[in-house]
Formats: C-alpha cells, structure tokens, sequence
C-alpha cells in the first residue's frame, strides 16, 4: 500500500474522488405546509358551517317577525272594519267612533313598528347569509389549493425517488 501512495506521489497524480449521487434529505417543508392548510381549511370549513346555521336562524326569526307584521296589519284592518260597521249599524256613538279610530291608528303604529323590526331582521339575515357565501367561496378556493399542494407534493415525491 506504501507503493501506491508513493506512486501518486511521484507521478503527480491525485487521487479523485468517486461520484456517487448522495440520496436528498426529505424537505419537511411541505409536509408542514400541507398539515397546517389542512387545519386552516377544517378550521374555515368548521366556520362555514357555523354560519350557515346562524343564516338560518335568522331567516327563521325573519319568517316569524313577517308573520306577526301580516298578523299585527291584519288585526288593525279587522279592527277598523269592526268599528266602521258597528257605527254605520248605528251600535256605537261617534265618540265611540273617534275612540274606535284612535285605536285603529295606534295599532296601525304599532304593526309598522313590527315592520321595522322585520326589515331589519331580513338586513341581518341578508348580511348573514353573504356573509356565509363568502366563506363557503374561501372553502372551495381553499379544498383547490389543497389539491394543488397534494399533486405537488406527488410530483416531487415522484422526483426524488425515481422507480429503479
């Protein structure tokens, strides 16, 4: 073995190296960033859902406040119509008349009290539920870039270990 030293010596020729293609480390950076889109995506997905549900609650509650504006403008109209005929039968006095009108007005204030309160149920509703399709869209967008990171991470798991 001395020899072949001192042959390298002599001669002036150096010894090189063999190449041999060392195997890649893993690059745990993707794996990371497809786990933490993934949380965020179940995250955004738990989020949609929960308001959807509020959507629906509020249209619910929309439902219900119309009911009690066409029940409230109903109860006014049957009122009146009650008075008016009463007086033209002759059963009521006018100052029964006029109390009976004063009434109808109030009760008429008071369903389109219950008008307001049902449009700006329907405003929250209507919030609600745009509110609900945004999210719904970042869910899509966000299931699409999931994709994408998966055929990704394929293509360069396909790269690295090529099939001997």
């Amino acid at each position: 073995m001395d020899d072949a030293a001192g042959l390298f010596e002599l001669t002036g020729l150096r010894r090189e190296p063999v190449d041999l293609l060392e195997p890649k480390r893993q690059d745990k950076n993707l794996p990371k960033l497809i786990g933490m889109h993934k949380r965020r995506l179940e995250r955004m997905e738990w989020e949609c859902l929960q308001a959807r549900d509020a959507w629906r609650e509020l249209r619910v509650e929309v439902r219900t406040v119309k009911q009690e504006w066409r029940d409230a403008q109903q109860h006014a109209r049957d009122f009146w119509a009650d008075a008016r005929a009463e007086f033209f039968r002759m059963e009521i006095s006018s100052g029964k008349f006029r109390t009976a009108k004063g009434a109808y007005e109030r009760k008429k204030l008071e369903a389109e009290q219950v008008h307001i309160r049902a449009r700006e149920a329907a405003q929250w509703a209507r919030q609600a539920g745009q509110a609900y399709f945004l999210l719904k869209q970042q869910v899509r967008a966000g299931h699409l870039r999931s994709e994408k990171l998966d055929i990704l991470q394929k293509i360069l798991h396909e790269k690295n270990n090529p099939p001997e």
